[in-house]
This record gives C-alpha cells, sequence and structure tokens, in this order.
C-alpha cells in the first residue's frame, strides 16, 4: 500500500497540547497505521489562539444553537471555532487526505456523544448526543471521507476495517482524477510563429483561457462573467457580495454547478439559491436587471459610486496590524501560486492572507477583478459547505487581513475588499485616483508599488507596523 494522508487530532500523536499541557498518544494507533501514513496534525484550541495550559471549554445548549463556553469565565469561543472550521476545512480540502482520525469527547473534535450541558438546567448532568465544532464542519465538507474516534479504533480488527476504507476512498479518488475536458482547463494549447533573427519556426504555445459564466438566480440568469475556468463558484459568491446582492454567507441556501446530464455546457453555469431577505428580493432583482457582461478586463462598470457605499456601507474598524517586513513579502508568496501564469504569461492573480502572513486562498484569472471575487468568495463558499451561520461578514479581524494583487488597484478592487471587509491591499503596481479616494472613504489601508525593500502607502498606515520615521 502507498502511503496516504490521514488528518488526526494533534494530541492523539503525543503532542502536549491538551487544556493541562498533556496528551493523549495512542501508541497501538500509530503503531497499526506507521507503514502507510503520513500525518496531518490539527489542533482547533490551539489554532485559534487559545494556548495552553489553558481554561477547559465544553458544549452548551442554548435556544436553538450549539455554543463552545470556558468553564470558568464563560466566554464564549463559538463564532471563533467556526469561523477557524471553515478555514482550516478549506486548507484541507487542498491536501488530498484520504481519512480523518479525531479526538473523541472533545467539543472541538468528538463525533459522537459529546456533553451537551443546557443552559437552563445548570448543573444538571449533561446529554452525550452533541458533535464537536470542528467536527461538524469535516463531516459536513467531506461526506464520504472514512472518518473515525480513536476509540472507535481500539482495537486491531477495527483498526484493519478502518484501513480498508481508506484503500477503498483512495482508489475511488484515483479513479475520480481524470482529466477535465479543455473547456475547463485554465490554459489552451495554440499554434505559434516564432520569430527570432529573422527566422520564424512553428511552434505550440499555451495561452489563458477565456470562457463565459452564466451566474444563476433561482435558475434564471443574473449575470455573464468572462473568468478563467476554476473556483466557480466562490467567483460566484464574490461577485453576489461586491454587487450587494448578499452580505454574508447567511444569505447562501445553496450555490452549485448546473448538473443536467444533457446541458454540454453545465460546467458554464453556476446556480445560486438566496434565503431570507435575500430570497424575498431575488424576483425585483431578476426584473430590474440589466445584462451584465463583465469582459476581462474592466469589471463590471458603472455599478457604484462612492457615495452609494458611504451610505450604504460602514466604514472597516480600526487594526490589525500588520508588520511591514510580512507586507513586503506578500507578492512573492502570491508569485509562487501563479502555475498558469508560468505556462501562459497572460493571466492576472490574487491572495488573501492573514495578519501573520498566512495564505488562506488564492486565484489566477484573465479579469484581476475575477480573481479578487473568487479569493473573497472562498470564504464565504468555506462557509456555506461547512453549515456556518451568524457571520457578519465572509472575512474579518481574525481571518482575510490582506489582499493582495499582482496588478494595479482600480476603483472596483477596493470596493470589493471593502464589501469582502479586508482591511489591507497590497499591490505590484499603482493605484488609480479613484480607487485612493475609496479606500480613504472605506478607512481601508491602500499599499502600491510593493517590492522587496520598498512600497508606498497610499491610505491608512495605522495599520502597517514596524514603519521607522525619516530623519
Amino acid at each position: 500500500m502507498k502511503t496516504v494522508r490521514i488528518g488526526i487530532s494533534s494530541c492523539l500523536l503525543g503532542d502536549e497540547v491538551r487544556f493541562d499541557g498533556g496528551h493523549k498518544r495512542d501508541a497501538p494507533l500509530l503503531e497499526a497505521f506507521a507503514p502507510h501514513v503520513e500525518w496531518v496534525r490539527v489542533c482547533p484550541e490551539v489554532e485559534i489562539g487559545m494556548g495552553v495550559p489553558r481554561e477547559p471549554v465544553r458544549l452548551v445548549q442554548s435556544g436553538g444553537d450549539l455554543r463552545m463556553i470556558a468553564v470558568h469565565t464563560g466566554t464564549d469561543h463559538t463564532e471563533a471555532m467556526r469561523a477557524f472550521a471553515a478555514r482550516r476545512v478549506q486548507a484541507l480540502a487542498a491536501m488530498d487526505l484520504r481519512g480523518y482520525v479525531l479526538k473523541s469527547d472533545s467539543p472541538s473534535c468528538g463525533l459522537h456523544g459529546v456533553k451537551v450541558f443546557d443552559v437552563n438546567e445548570g448543573d444538571a448532568e449533561p446529554a452525550r448526543r452533541g458533535t464537536g465544532l470542528f467536527a461538524a464542519a469535516l463531516t459536513s465538507a467531506f461526506p464520504d471521507l472514512p472518518i473515525a474516534e480513536e476509540r472507535q479504533l481500539a482495537d486491531p480488527a477495527s483498526r484493519a476495517s478502518f484501513l480498508d476504507r481508506v484503500i477503498a476512498y483512495d482508489r475511488a479518488s484515483g479513479r475520480a482524477r481524470v482529466a477535465p475536458p479543455e473547456s475547463l482547463t485554465p490554459s489552451r494549447p495554440v499554434s505559434v510563429l516564432r520569430v527570432s533573427g529573422g527566422t520564424a519556426t512553428q511552434a505550440t504555445d499555451r495561452t489563458a483561457a477565456e470562457e463565459p459564466l452564466d451566474i444563476r438566480l433561482h435558475g434564471r440568469s443574473f449575470a455573464v462573467i468572462m473568468r478563467t475556468p476554476g473556483q466557480d463558484r466562490a467567483l460566484a459568491a464574490g461577485f453576489l457580495l461586491s454587487e450587494r446582492i448578499i452580505r454574508s454567507s447567511d444569505d447562501i441556501a445553496a450555490i452549485e454547478h448546473c448538473r443536467h446530464p444533457d446541458h454540454r455546457t453545465a460546467h458554464h453555469v453556476v446556480d445560486v439559491f438566496l434565503r431570507g431577505e435575500a430570497a424575498a428580493r431575488v424576483p425585483q432583482l431578476l426584473d430590474a436587471r440589466r445584462q451584465m457582461i463583465a469582459n476581462s478586463s474592466c469589471g463590471v462598470c458603472g455599478r457604484a459610486t462612492i457615495d452609494e457605499l458611504r451610505d450604504d456601507i460602514a466604514a472597516l474598524p480600526p487594526g490589525p496590524t500588520v508588520d511591514l517586513s510580512i507586507l513586503a513579502r506578500l507578492p512573492q508568496q502570491l508569485r509562487r501560486q501563479q502555475s498558469t501564469f508560468d505556462e501562459t504569461g497572460g493571466l492576472h492573480a490574487a491572495a488573501v492572507f492573514t495578519a501573520d502572513g498566512t495564505l488562506l486562498a488564492a486565484a489566477e484569472d484573465v479579469g484581476r477583478h475575477n480573481a479578487v471575487d473568487k479569493v473573497i468568495g472562498s470564504s464565504v463558499i468555506a462557509e456555506v459547505d461547512a453549515g456556518v451561520t451568524g457571520s457578519a461578514g465572509p472575512n474579518g479581524q481574525d481571518g482575510a487581513a490582506v489582499l493582495v494583487v499582482s496588478g494595479r488597484v482600480a476603483f472596483e478592487i477596493v470596493q470589493k475588499a471593502w464589501l469582502g471587509r479586508v482591511p489591507i491591499i497590497v499591490a505590484i503596481s499603482a493605484p488609480t485616483s479613484l480607487a485612493v479616494e475609496l479606500a480613504r472613504e472605506a478607512r481601508l489601508t491602500l499599499l502600491g508599488f510593493v517590492r522587496d525593500r520598498s512600497l508606498n502607502i497610499y491610505t491608512h498606515a495605522d495599520r502597517v507596523g514596524g514603519l521607522r520615521a525619516s530623519v
């Protein structure tokens, strides 16, 4: 059997990450799987910054919601854990996991029978009916992935059975990894006549793909966007956010590619179903809409003025502060994500990072505005897929802090960052005058011409740490 990746609660590997500074190393499990497995360790509590040792937490039923509450101080860690779970699950999706082993009874990782305390029943015996918040996000995102708690793998027979499931899942995933049709690839081969020194040579080159994406609301076409295929659901979510059709992932009931078997362009159609007040507005939106075809160079033009945005959207709050040394190296981190640009030389790119420089999402597209919609929309999609509700917005100070773009910054890029609640923009090239004006209004930090040793700060320099005053 080849080596496969399996996610695991860090404490089961012997990492001292428990609330009391201890671990729960499961030696029989690790020894049984050692020849076959590359472990991918995760400790949700530590990764959201709770530290070791820390105050223990428990699941508490409050109304219709399950909350993660600190036992002694009553601190509510629910939203931080749900936001983390949405981001972490998205990152795990790119790692080709073939299984996952969770720590039983954990308020974050327990799969079955986690203690749930009722807020109205005081010290009454808790019911063992809960699922940890991270485990819930994991099973929602990967419904077919073999997932078990370590207590379910306590004997050789159960471990062998789990390993059989992992092998079957790996084989099925291998069969599924077939080459996509050319209409869905991000680059295309073309014939080219290369001329050098007056000599012409026939050759084959690759160009960036550009195909239409039909974004539908409740089955009816709302907008057609020219884009590079890939991350289409995120692109649709980011586009609807920037158009103020949705305000957060809470407004989305479902967002899927068309699956009609007779529709040969099904993968160029994304259908979005909204809920609540957003759903109630759909008939009016469709009746009043104008045809919006966003070409690959200019975005959707004339959508909103600075006055409209100022009246409708609150300016961003202060913070976070990101060190200058981190900001200066982000363009190079983005460049390492541009695999299709390496083939074609013809794509824009965008990425979002946390305040400590951790990459959350990256995208390439023929349109710089599409690349931004994809990365901002990726967090919306992660929350939708993980079933996160009650989100104040797709991003925030504990999530996407910096948007990095590979070219210039025009008005619509700042608009998308503002609506996505991403407080810092880093651009490799220049901003336009209108972009600077809008960034100032939004209280958004705008950096341009960011190179290894130099950059320009156009607005709200208070978010940039480590600056030295000139003498």
